[in-house]
């Protein structure tokens, strides 16, 4: 008896996920809307208008699931994909991609050999109602802290900072009730973090937990020597520009520090309104999304990754930035803390603008623990492996399957 596991794109976590599975010998099949081949990226990287599009699907090519069973919806996605490459994508597509999943799981997951569905949050609710009347077991997987904490902070949040909100929202919002409904179904739920754990308690204090922080691929962040930056120190955040991720008050309190000899580089998507991008302090910049290798460069010339998330789940990108040897500055108690320690970063309360601009004030006027605080960041995220978030995936899942 085995899992079948789907993810409606593929990413680090998903893929670890599904390889737990297939190395335990547990994995009936994987269900992703496309792993594409080498050959496959490099014919759409020589095409000019698809080289961004291809960018964004290498994101999701694993060779360690080479030979794995996979289900794919290659047409389907490619369409998304060229939508969004010609700039006509809309929030239909996210929405598109999880029906894909959630219909192709229903539909799989009556073969004999599966005992048990893998599959994440807003796209799990059609294939755990199947699965349940299957008599199979569910697991759902937890990237980020429960919807229902996040509405409660949220409401705070956009009220507070009520002006940086786009006319628009951005993304396709799965309804509450959908939420509620697939943790309900879920016989055990993955958390990454003690933060997700505890939020999901709160409401389902019965509820089957297993706790996986996830890893990091050193290889894919190499460390650098960093020497005492004497002119100018690099802040550097990467991620989602939106209130979640505490972006406005990054930049209030940027401008606030009033650093002299220090500058701060945005990288992300967007999701904040259009207006405050000409409101930027001095010394600020922002980029959009960048790929991997282009990351890669830009942390080797940084010095500090700051992070303020208000709410989150583990965060991926911290312990990217660990690896690549730079000290992190984030917030206490919200899941990307649990991975850093004195030596390696420093952290503030949520959404505290004095704490945040004193600790930014801190790493300029203490340059010279730089070196010190990047080589303790590269052995914490020495200890953030892939092997232990599989061996730990496959300890909570073993019950079930």
């Amino acid at each position: 008896m085995a899992i079948l596991f789907g993810h409606p794109t593929g990413n680090p976590n998903a893929h670890h996920a599904a390889l737990a599975h297939f190395e335990a010998g547990q994995l009936d099949s994987v269900c992703l809307p496309w792993m594409p081949s080498r050959a496959t990226l490099r014919t759409l990287e020589g095409m000019g208008p698809l080289r961004a599009a291809a960018q964004r699907l290498g994101r999701r090519r694993f060779p360690a699931l080479a030979d794995a069973p996979i289900v794919q919806g290659r047409i389907g996605e490619a369409k998304r994909l060229a939508l969004r490459a010609l700039g006509w994508a809309d929030h239909s597509l996210p929405k598109e991609a999880n029906e894909w999943l959630m219909r192709t799981m229903s539909r799989e997951c009556h073969r004999l050999s599966v005992s048990a569905v893998h599959s994440y949050e807003d796209c799990s609710l059609w294939q755990f109602i199947q699965a349940k009347r299957l008599r199979k077991s569910c697991i759902y997987d937890m990237p980020i802290g429960y919807f229902a904490s996040w509405a409660r902070i949220r409401s705070g949040l956009e009220e507070k900072y009520a002006d940086w909100l786009p006319l628009t929202k951005s993304g396709h919002e799965v309804s509450p009730e959908q939420k509620r409904q697939e943790m309900e179904l879920a016989d055990l739920v993955l958390a990454p973090s003690k933060f997700v754990a505890d939020s999901i308690q709160e409401y389902h204090p019965n509820k089957r937990i297993g706790f996986a922080p996830y890893g990091v691929d050193l290889a894919d962040w190499p460390d650098r020597t960093r020497q005492i930056s004497e002119e100018i120190i690099t802040f550097v955040y990467a991620g989602q520009c939106s209130v979640r991720k505490g972006i406005p008050l990054l930049l209030l309190a940027w401008q606030a520090a009033g650093l002299k000899r220090a500058r701060l580089q945005l990288i992300g998507e967007w999701q904040l309104a259009e207006f405050k991008k000409r409101e930027f302090p001095s010394c600020c910049t922002w980029t959009g999304p960048l790929g991997k290798q282009d990351l890669r460069r830009l942390y080797r010339r940084a010095d500090v990754f700051v992070f303020p998330s208000n709410f989150e789940g583990f965060g991926l990108v911290v312990t990217e930035a660990l690896a690549s040897g730079l000290p992190v500055l984030t917030t206490q108690g919200r899941g990307a803390d649990e991975i850093i320690d004195e030596t390696s970063g420093r952290t503030v309360p949520p959404d505290t603008l004095d704490a945040l601009v004193e600790e930014l004030r801190w790493f300029e006027q203490h340059r010279d623990q730089l070196p010190q605080m990047s080589r303790a960041a590269r052995l914490n995220a020495e200890r953030c492996t892939w092997t232990q978030y599989r061996s730990l995936v496959t300890a909570a899942v073993g019950p079930l399957v």
